[in-house]
């Protein structure tokens, strides 16, 4: 055991530190290794400096001793655990991974892996994350480089899935911000004429004679040359913004493009009768190509089957959309001279539709094959426009909501907030409106004004004719007022509004609009001129005779209507005024309550407890408000069924 009072010697706690967390390996119980580091003078920096260089030496020592991958897994464990505790420095677990990796052989190095793998929400916790991704970053760029992409495929993917899992997407690392391309895929082929294009014998061509007149693509050098050469364009499309490179890239492509459209392909199955199987060798060469490189090989001898190939024609028009769209869309780490001519845009959009209209036509599933890919591009421009905006973060932060008003404000009348008072003119845009609206400050009672009153009298409106009616005008009945379906439509608009009484239901058949309007007149005419003689005008009851005689039946007939009601014992549907008066007086302050189950809004609620300051007057607006709203409605059923519920039975009797 350490002595409490000795100060802490680095040499000495170092083989204490090794014994302590041996033992603690061997019991596979980290506690014992706690309590004795917590012996020691609380000097926290000191303690984790030797912690962190035991850590390192137990795991090489372990490594050397070729201990299995359990226990190096264990002493890992036990390091994370310590960063836990405060007593080892979060950087001592990244480290120790890396010297497993750096010292072991990939196989193993595979397994250990796991580890990894599970504890990523370990690494992205916030005491581990910012200490560690730099390491981990590295020591997963270590093995890939490591490992082969075609023997390890397996591996490389989940060293792949892992550091997509812990970076988030933001990530500035891997976005590639300032577009710098892979200027190490160089794609070599014949730089030069073979023996065969000078004259002398090509063996292959004496085989495939027969290919050749099948496919009919003319294969020379400077189809073979052309097509590869654009393979540079592909892998660095900066040069493109240079006039020389430009003219010649867009001469190999016009060539590329003509050959694929001079030649279409058939479905596999016509294609595969038309076009002439392969040598042994070269069927076998091409599908070994095809399932385990990721680049063709670039042999004259082979071109002539790849262009027959959809799937490699696919990769080559592929390849002109992607580089189409990168010189066309802006990228913020362009140059300011890297800009597209008026011309060099319209070649663009002409050789992209060619090239789209060549995807629809290779087979198999052309026209689906080419939505996929606009698809895939469209998600591109999405991806780039984010990349030019500074990578946002996608994760949108919580918004503080806004502090609740203590007090509603009382409900403003319309035009409150255009009311010109305390000498102020409101401004409404135009000389005119603005005159207008501030004749008065206060524009309800500017609508109300008497000079805004434009209903005519009855006479007045009736004068002219009231004199077509007479017979000694001998007006014919084509040029009368009563006649003309725009007076029709005035005429019955004033009678509305001057005396409802026209319009009430009646046993007396329909009349047409003109005749029963001659009888008005004629009416008016005996009232305005009673010695007039016609026979057309009834003598005995005047228009106003008729208005009252009319009212006076009205009045009997819902008179009688009650009475039958009355009769019959069916109770009213509506409370009556004493009702709501009663109830609103022996509700108090249990108002609101009444209004909840009544369905009436809280706001409305709120406004009428403003508005009143007694319990009485507010649950009276309450309850005349609300049975308004819908007259058809059941309200006192409602109300007896809303007091039982709030349990206040003892209104109920009251209504009765």
């Amino acid at each position: 055991m350490a002595d409490a009072g000795v100060n802490l010697e680095f040499d000495r706690a170092r083989q204490k530190f090794k014994n302590s967390l041996l033992n603690s390996l061997l019991k596979k119980e980290i506690g014992s290794l706690f309590k004795f580091v917590e012996t020691y003078k609380d000097e926290r920096v000191e303690k984790r400096t030797v912690l962190d260089q035991v850590f390192r030496d137990v795991l090489c020592q372990m490594i050397r001793e070729a201990k299995e991958n359990g226990e190096l897994k264990e002493i890992v464990n036990f390091a994370v655990e310590s960063v836990k505790n405060d007593i080892c420095s979060p950087s001592t677990p990244f480290m120790m991974l890396a010297d497993v990796f750096d010292m072991l052989t990939l196989e193993r190095c595979e397994d250990i892996f796991d580890l990894v793998e599970d504890k990523v929400s370990v690494w992205k916790s916030d005491t581990f994350y910012e200490s560690g991704k730099n390491y981990l970053l590295r020591m997963c760029n270590d093995l890939i480089r490591r490992l082969s992409k075609s023997q390890n495929t397996v591996f490389c993917g989940r060293i792949q899935l892992f550091l997509s899992r812990l970076f988030p997407l933001s990530e500035k690392s891997a976005l590639n911000l300032a577009s710098q391309f892979n200027l190490d895929n160089v794609t070599i082929y014949a730089s030069h004429k073979s023996p065969n294009e000078a004259g002398e014998p090509n063996e292959s061509m004496e085989t495939d004679k027969a290919e050749e007149e099948s496919s009919k693509i003319p294969i020379d050098y400077h189809l073979y040359s052309k097509f590869w050469a654009l393979q540079d364009y592909f892998r660095r499309p900066v040069q493109c913004y240079e006039k020389g490179p430009w003219q010649t890239f867009t001469q190999h492509a016009k060539d590329v493009m003509s050959i694929f459209s001079s030649y279409k392909l058939d479905d596999l199955s016509s294609s595969r009768k038309k076009a002439p199987q392969p040598s042994t060798s070269q069927a076998s060469l091409q599908q070994h190509m095809q399932n385990f490189f990721a680049k063709y090989l670039t042999s004259e001898k082979l071109l002539n089957l790849q262009l027959s190939d959809s799937n490699f024609r696919r990769y080559v028009l592929v390849q002109f959309l992607i580089i189409f769209q990168y010189l066309k869309n802006p990228v913020k780490f362009k140059n300011q001279n890297q800009v597209l001519t008026e011309e060099q845009s319209d070649w663009i959009k002409e050789s992209k539709e060619t090239v789209l209209k060549l995807l629809c036509e290779t087979p198999p599933l052309g026209e689906q094959f080419c939505n996929s890919v606009k698809h895939m591009l469209e998600r591109e421009e999405h991806w780039n426009t984010w990349k030019n905006e500074g990578c946002p973060s996608f994760i949108k932060e919580k918004q503080k909501e806004p502090p609740k008003p203590k007090s509603k404000p009382k409900r403003r009348l319309i035009g409150d907030d255009l009311m010109a008072t305390g000498g102020k003119v409101v401004k409404m845009g135009s000389p005119e409106l603005t005159r207008l609206w501030n004749l008065n400050p206060d524009n309800m009672e500017a609508c109300k004004a008497i000079s805004r009153v434009f209903l005519p009298k009855l006479d007045d409106f009736f004068d002219n004719a009231i004199d077509q009616a007479d017979p000694e005008a001998m007006v014919e009945e084509q040029y009368k007022d009563i006649n003309h379906e725009n007076f029709q439509w005035k005429a019955y608009r004033l009678l509305a509004r001057s005396s409802p009484h026209f319009f009430v239901h009646t046993n007396t058949p329909g009349q047409p609009l003109n005749v029963h309007l001659k009888d008005i007149v004629d009416k008016m005419s005996k009232e305005k001129n009673p010695n007039m003689s016609t026979s057309e005008i009834k003598p005995d009851v005047s228009l106003a005779e008729e208005e009252e005689e009319m009212k006076d039946n009205n009045d009997e007939d819902d008179d009688l209507g009650q009475e039958e009601q009355d009769e019959n014992g069916s109770p009213s549907l509506q409370l009556t005024k004493d009702q709501i008066r009663i109830v609103s007086a022996q509700l108090g302050s249990n108002w609101m309550n009444l209004g909840s189950q009544l369905g009436v809004p809280k706001d409305d609620m709120d406004y009428f407890k403003g508005q009143f300051d007694n319990n009485t007057e507010a649950a009276v607006s309450m309850l005349t408000v609300w049975q308004e709203e819908d007259p058809e409605r059941d309200c006192v059923s409602a109300v007896i069924s809303a007091l039982k519920v709030i349990k206040l039975e003892a209104i109920i009797d009251l209504l009765s």
